[in-house]
């Protein structure tokens, strides 16, 4: 029997009230890496309830669409078509054989279909719903063929789901302007579901192909220049390569990492530096597919800050350590000097960084965003370049009233495929890119990631290794 209305407002109210509750649950553990483990345990649930809406939507349009059973009619006539062939010969040359008969036995032919059909859609919808548990059980040096299947299939199923709204969306449009075809109105509700399914399967086979494809490829290098109050004239053209949002995990591993670094050196930076979520596990798993950041070089020295995914991994500390073991000093709200010989001297810019904002909601141990810990001791003379993870943090700093020239953030990923694109844009102050911002002319940058998140596509995004140049503004 279907939900009525009311019953489905109360099932949703109550999702809500729950989402709501583990986030209070979470602020009373007191252990951090206890409140890291809820904290991903919450995403994934309200991740769960959404999908599970949509999957609702594909298994509606999907499981009766006529073209199910002709491409599994094709698919048999393929693998055994002599067999088939055979038996149908004999089927037609068997005169004893009543009608009735043979109409039974087509019926159970395209019934076998249909359940077939249903199985496999069942189990590719189950492959979606699971792609996460992959970042707990099947991550280490190089992805598992598990992972990366299963979030293939999280990618596409999030442009199936696109196709399938944006015809929604255009018929619609459509019928409120009664665009005419053929003397009828056309209406999403006169379109069969194999109209519908077809159109939106087209759609995803060739976004999910693109995508993937375009995730393959090898970041690019972004080149961009940014005048600088006060540089200092030795230090004027000074190269910054930025790498960010890398998410060592279950579909990037030890191989896209070490061609990460090749191209890195080729750069010959004066300073690197990574900008956050760089790992989506423990040190434990992914330990050995970080190793190739040690080989990583530059003038000046290599430079991290955390992103929120370091949180949630809950074993920063830990990362703390074998980064310094790969030769990253950690900026845990603290800065350094660039160049440190001349610290005291006037040749020199304030290159800090902070924790990621994340660090304040989870309590991680004196984890959190400090600003005035970060640039407090920074001269105000002197260009402040500040290294914060997300949008959100980088605003807060520059709508502070401490001298800040330049913000290098990440996160945003530019939204890493359509349509969570338009998401991106609109949580964040900063979406990608470079932006001035202030009466000062201070400076964003934001990359949109070295690699990606979980899903091994990019669609109407780039990922990229950003080449940074300070000019003298002066």
């Amino acid at each position: 029997m279907p939900l009525s209305n009311c019953s489905k407002i109360s099932i949703s109210i109550l999702t809500i009230i729950t989402i709501i509750g583990v986030q209070f649950i979470i602020l009373s553990f007191s252990s951090f890496q206890t409140k890291a483990r809820i904290m991903r345990a919450n995403f994934v649930l309200g991740i769960q309830v959404i999908m599970l809406t949509f999957s609702l939507l594909v298994w509606r349009t999907f499981k009766d669409c006529m073209f199910a059973d002709n491409f599994f009619s094709s698919l048999e006539e393929f693998i055994s078509g002599k067999i088939l062939g055979r038996f149908k010969f004999k089927e037609k040359s068997m005169r004893k054989s009543s009608e009735s008969d043979l109409t039974a036995g087509a019926e159970l032919i395209q019934n076998r279909r249909w359940t077939l059909w249903k199985i496999v859609l069942f189990f590719y919808l189950l492959m979606c719903h699971t792609s996460y548990l992959t970042n707990l059980y099947f991550i280490g040096k190089d992805p598992y063929w598990i992972g990366l299947i299963t979030y293939a299939c999280l990618g596409s199923f999030i442009q199936l789901n696109t196709g399938l709204l944006i015809i929604k969306t255009v018929s619609q449009i459509l019928n409120i302007l009664k665009i005419k075809k053929t003397s009828q109105r056309l209406s999403y509700y006169q379109l069969s579901s194999n109209q519908k399914a077809i159109f939106s399967s087209v759609f995803m086979l060739c976004a999910s192909v693109y995508g993937l494809y375009n995730a393959s490829q090898p970041p690019v290098v972004k080149d961009v220049k940014i005048p600088i109050r006060d540089l200092p004239v030795g230090l004027n053209g000074l190269k910054i390569v930025q790498l960010s949002d890398i998410h060592l995990g279950p579909t990037v591993g030890f191989s896209k990492l070490s061609k990460i670094v090749t191209i890195v050196n080729q750069e010959k930076a004066d300073v690197v530096v990574l900008t956050g979520d760089l790992v989506d596990g423990s040190v434990v798993f992914l330990q050995d597919a970080a190793v190739p950041l040690k080989s990583i070089q530059s003038k000046y020295g290599n430079y991290f800050v955390t992103g929120n995914h370091e949180y949630y991994t809950g074993d920063v500390d830990n990362w703390f350590i074998a980064l310094a073991s790969l030769g990253f000093k950690v900026l845990h709200n603290s800065h350094v000097f660039i160049p440190e010989k001349n610290a005291n001297g006037q040749e020199h810019i304030c290159l800090a960084g902070t924790d990621d904002i994340q660090a304040n909601l989870i309590g991680y141990g004196d984890h959190k965003f400090d600003l005035a810990k970060a640039v407090g001791n920074c001269s105000q003379q002197r260009p402040v370049i500040l290294l914060a993870h997300q949008p959100k943090a980088a605003k807060i700093a520059l709508d502070s009233s401490y001298r800040i020239d330049l913000v290098l953030s990440g996160h945003t990923h530019g939204g890493q495929m359509f349509p969570m694109v338009i998401a991106a844009y609109l949580l964040n102050p900063f979406f990608a890119g470079l932006y001035k911002y202030g009466p000062n002319g201070s400076f964003v940058y934001v990359s949109q990631g070295t690699q990606y998140w979980g899903i091994p596509m990019r669609i109407a995004t780039t990922m990229e290794i950003t080449r940074i140049t300070l000019q003298s503004a002066n």
